[in-house]
């Protein structure tokens, strides 16, 4: 597996998450279970066949304790904790862009119906249950990143850079990371360049395992995600009750590809020379 191309891997990657998408709604109607939801479900099923992937298959098993016992630099410590606070501007910057798009257009109200459909009321009962806990704490907060990371960032995106280059890989990868995230594709992507540029820039997938963990608990419901998931108060037609959505996107079109530029040279190489 570890030798297969990275066309091979995302076959095998959207194979899990669409049997996943499938088998998860099916469940769901049979169980009928308010807590039970299909989403839920889905998520419990791709990460369970990950798991069982990773831990079952001995290549696969011996490439993810080889790169989890990569150590980590200690001055990326600082950089880890500075990257995660940052990218909690990629989701807001997302809306920033669809907000100024929307205000040069006079169509602000769809902004509104489009990005924020969640209800405040809903999303506090869905977290405080016992599935939302465990979606929330287990799942979002560390088997996620744990598992995300091994197969985009470990697997796909260094099979891609070995066929293609580090640029291509980084497109290639991103894509298919946000294709798996339908309900947030932009951010995902935008998340996913920068969990590339942590691993070429630390040399171990213990750093984008780290960012992407806090990250989760950072934008998590309880957290700052009531501010990015809710639609902010004032007038939708005025340009400055979207500013802190607008700061993001400035802050995120400038800081992003100084990221990028920061990571052309991969850690591993330079380790080597």
């Amino acid at each position: 597996m570890i030798n297969a191309t990275g066309t091979q891997i995302a076959f095998l990657v959207f194979a899990v998450h669409f049997f996943s998408m499938l088998l998860g709604e099916a469940i769901a109607g049979v169980i009928g279970s308010p807590g039970m939801t299909a989403s839920f479900t889905a998520l419990l099923i791709t990460f369970g066949i990950a798991v069982g992937l990773l831990a079952g298959l001995q290549p696969l098993r011996r490439f993810a304790a080889t790169e989890l016992a990569r150590p980590l630099p200690l001055p990326m410590a600082r950089e880890i904790a500075i990257v995660a606070a940052a990218k909690v501007a990629t989701p807001a910057a997302v809306v920033g862009f669809a907000a100024a798009v929307a205000l040069s257009a006079g169509e602000t109200a769809s902004i509104r119906q489009g990005i924020w459909p969640v209800d405040p009321a809903r999303a506090w009962t869905w977290i405080t249950s016992p599935t939302g806990l465990f979606q929330l704490v287990i799942l979002s907060w560390v088997v996620g990143p744990l598992v995300e990371e091994i197969v985009f960032r470990g697997l796909l995106y260094r099979a891609w850079e070995r066929q293609w280059g580090w640029v291509p890989s980084l497109l290639l990868t991103s894509a298919c990371f946000s294709l798996c995230h339908p309900t947030h594709m932009a951010s995902s992507f935008l998340g996913s360049v920068i969990y590339i540029c942590v691993l070429r820039r630390s040399g171990t997938l213990l750093a984008p395992i780290a960012v992407h963990a806090l990250f989760n608990i950072l934008v998590s419901w309880p957290l700052l995600g009531q501010l990015i998931m809710q639609a902010p108060k004032g007038d939708p037609q005025s340009w400055s009750t979207w500013a802190p959505f607008l700061a993001c996107l400035a802050f995120t079109v400038v800081a992003l590809p100084a990221y990028v530029l920061m990571s052309r040279r991969d850690a591993r190489d330079t380790a080597t020379c």
